[in-house]
């Protein structure tokens, strides 16, 4: 398991064109597409600054549940 000391594992190589290496949340994006929680605003992107449908955000929910 982890613990707070380890680092937090994620793919180094982008999934997304519109979120690179350096972007704060980089880690945590990975983490989410390898998860399989979301897939982005499209096969290339994940629209970082975009806003949020309650539909979007219904599925991301759900998904982060199980």
């Amino acid at each position: 398991g982890l613990t707070s000391a380890d680092p937090f594992p994620y793919t180094p190589g982008a999934y997304f064109s519109d979120v690179n290496a350096q972007h704060m949340f980089f880690p945590y994006i990975q983490k989410l597409k390898e998860l399989g929680i979301t897939a982005g605003c499209s096969p290339s992107s994940y629209c970082p600054n975009s806003d949020n449908t309650r539909g979007q955000m219904a599925v991301f929910v759900i998904r982060g549940l199980f």
